[in-house]
């Protein structure tokens, strides 16, 4: 059953499969912290998604990863932010699609199931797990065994096949729905052919351009009305996601002179003892936290950073301590070996009764079957996968035969890995392990190189729990000066010689610039009894620093006020453009570009080769605005004024190259829009299911 347990391993994730990079992290304990009244960690279109739902889909992705990764794996901030992220679009597009398919009538039904098990169209799914190594061929009667002994499974292996079930059918359930959508896009053989011909057409044209800067800035007199004017017509460009602006103070912990002073009379006391101690695993382990002595054996190309002297030194020999980074490093030559850098293994294995063995065997009865076997692959390694397939109980076998391929140096325990060394490339060898006996044939082996066993302590350099606590005091001084009042924020941070920072933010954001793992002060500034112009009453705590935060401003409006809007450089401008653009145009009235020219005082110009399709320059000036009315104008036609980005433009189109287009072009436009709009079906309708659904998202509340 060594199939199921690789589903076990992955099928509760294998939407990762679908292009979700998956990263993991741990979910705090949020109603322990907020108390038993807590709101759903969602509400979509009625359907609750409570805290133990939403937290068992990221204790399963967050598994999958560290299977992948390996156990120790440090989940970063950053990773538990993309998880959650990644985790709650899933469920929200499975949820809306779901939906959205019992609307329609969509369903996957028995027989459509059957033939993603057994017939034409397998899942590709299934493919993952049910592929023969040995052809590359799915294996349909693998698949139709497990499913007919399904009552014999255990539990675990039922729960896992019917999880993949599940997944298997969810997808295709979506993949009809977007199918649906997709094959409903049609282009009229007409529109094809208006594109098509405007497209190919080329355009000579004759301007007049009037910059911005000949109509001086002292000319013109912004009011409100201008700005309001501007912000009807723009809306767009307003849009807003919930946010908040938020000013701090960071006070950054760092060492002291005195403690730097402090932590290098210690790293050099560490380093006497280092250079004489004998029993130096123990040793490292003794005086590190966290980094663990590492028994690799490594290449100069492996070492640690900044460490390949170790190559040319004796053992014995200690290095520094010199400071890299926030740390102070040193390093013990401990052995220097020729060895290979990778062995290509093959492998079967032998385990017993006594340690949990179904093979009937007793531990006796295996070792005498693990030496024969030896013999056996000694006389005829060629055996070897046959041997494998027949006896070993490694859950892999019956995908690779045996062949574990190319491993590195290390890749295994210690004595594995030193029979592994010892044995010579063409032989076999019997390794005995606390659960069964290792029958390894090595293969090849790489061209041995020279590494080095090196033992590595480093020191953090961090500020002493004295300057943490006067930083903290500073931080008090400072919060209890503003009394709960922004007003007074920025004088009385002057006043210490500190800056006051500004950011706005998002609800679900995790930092503030320059201050990481700030989520406290998000979450607080989030806060219903938070209020515009208050400071939190608190000190935050945030990796090696204090924050002092507040409440510059709250906006949950969908689009942002048109006072905030006027206070944006970049939006002044664009009203001070267009205005300047509806005071030109009534000067720009003539009946001629030659006209127009001589009462401006301006030249004529000249763009060739102007097409729809092409980089929208027009002159020297970057204005894909222009250019779309310019090929829009009839030949010998005036244009009214254009605004432009480089000022007001009245154009001539003097020249037009057009032919009717073939029926081989306009196959092609047909062709490129449709398979446009296919490529784009999934996320076009994921993106109209969320804008139509009625979603309550509370995941502020708990991360």
């Amino acid at each position: 059953m060594a199939i199921i347990g690789k589903i076990r391993k992955h099928a509760g994730l294998a939407v990762a499969l679908i292009g979700i990079a998956i990263i993991g992290f741990v979910v705090q304990d949020a109603f322990g912290r907020r108390g038993q009244n807590a709101p759903p960690v969602a509400v979509i279109n009625g359907e609750t998604v409570s805290y133990d739902r939403f937290s068992y889909d990221v204790d399963q992705l967050t598994e999958q990863y560290k299977r992948a990764q390996g156990a120790d794996v440090r989940l970063t901030d950053e990773d538990m932010n993309q998880i959650r992220t990644m985790t709650w679009q899933r469920m929200l597009t499975n949820m809306l699609t779901e939906t959205a398919c019992r609307n329609v009538g969509l369903q996957v039904s028995a027989a459509e199931m059957n033939d993603m098990y057994y017939g034409k169209f397998i899942s590709p799914y299934l493919y993952q797990y049910f592929t023969n190594p040995q052809t590359g061929l799915y294996d349909r009667q693998q698949v139709m065994n497990i499913i007919s002994n399904f009552g014999q499974l255990s539990a675990q292996d039922k729960a896992a096949l019917t999880e993949l079930e599940r997944i298997i059918k969810s997808e295709r359930l979506k993949e009809k729905y977007y199918n649906l959508a997709a094959q409903s896009f049609y282009v009229p053989r007409a529109f094809a052919a208006f594109m098509s011909g405007t497209l190919a057409t080329t355009v000579d044209a004759r301007f007049v351009l009037l910059p911005y800067e000949a109509i001086p800035d002292s000319t013109l007199k912004l009011n409100r009305s201008d700005f309001q004017k501007f912000y009807n017509e723009n809306k767009f460009m307003f849009r807003q996601n919930k946010s908040r602006s938020i000013d701090y103070v960071v006070f950054d912990v760092t060492p002291t002179i005195q403690d730097m002073a402090e932590i290098e009379k210690n790293v050099n006391a560490l380093y006497a003892e280092f250079v004489t101690e004998t029993d130096v695993p123990d040793f490292v382990n003794a005086v590190t936290t966290g980094d663990r002595f590492d028994s690799l054996y490594r290449t100069k190309a492996e070492i640690f950073p900044g460490w390949d002297t170790l190559f040319n030194a004796q053992t014995g020999t200690v290095i520094g301590p010199r400071r890299i980074g926030k740390t102070f490093q040193m390093a013990k030559l401990m052995d220097v070996q020729t060895r290979p850098d990778s062995i290509r293994l093959q492998h079967i294995f032998l385990s017993y009764t006594e340690a949990g063995s179904q093979s009937g065997r007793n531990k006796d009865q295996s070792r005498l079957l693990a030496d024969s076997l030896q013999r056996v692959i000694n006389a005829n390694a060629s055996s070897l996968p046959q041997l494998a397939a027949a006896y070993s109980e490694d859950p892999t076998a019956p995908q690779n035969m045996g062949d574990l391929g190319w491993v590195k140096d290390g890749s295994f325990v210690g004595y594995l890995n030193n029979a592994i060394l010892r044995t010579p490339a063409g032989q076999a060898t019997v390794v005995e392990a606390p659960n069964g006996f290792h029958v390894l044939y090595i293969a090849e082996k790489t061209k041995p190189v020279k590494k080095v066993l090196a033992a590595l302590i480093n020191v953090p350099i961090e500020p002493s729990a004295a300057t943490t606590k006067n930083v903290y005091t500073r931080a008090n001084q400072l919060l209890g000066q503003c009394n709960g009042k922004l007003s007074r924020l920025d004088s009385a941070a002057r006043n210490m010689g500190l800056q006051v920072r500004q950011a706005s933010v998002t609800e679900l954001e995790t930092n503030l610039p320059g201050a990481v793992r700030s989520r406290e002060v998000i979450r607080w500034a989030f806060n219903k009894d938070a209020k515009e112009g208050s400071v939190a009453n608190q000190v935050f705590e945030s990796e090696n620093r204090y924050m002092i935060a507040g409440l510059r401003s709250v906006n949950e409006k969908e689009y942002m006020p048109l006072d905030r809007a006027m206070e944006i450089p970049q939006v002044e401008q664009m009203v001070r453009m267009d205005k300047k653009y509806r005071e030109a145009a009534r000067k720009m009235d003539a009946a001629s570009l030659e006209e127009l020219a001589r009462s401006l005082n301006l030249s004529i110009d000249t763009a060739t080769g102007l097409r729809m399709n092409a980089y929208p320059m027009v002159g020297g000036a970057y204005e894909p605005k222009v250019l779309g009315q310019i090929c829009g104008l009839e030949k010998d036609v005036l244009s009214q004024p254009i605004q432009g980005n480089a000022g007001i433009y009245r154009v001539m189109v003097y020249n037009m190259l057009s032919a009717p287009a073939s029926t081989a072009q306009i196959d092609r436009m047909i062709q490129s829009s449709t398979a446009q709009y296919i490529q784009n079906a999934s996320s076009t309708v994921n993106s109209a299911l969320e804008k139509a659904a009625k979603i309550e998202d509370n995941r502020q509340f708990y991360f």
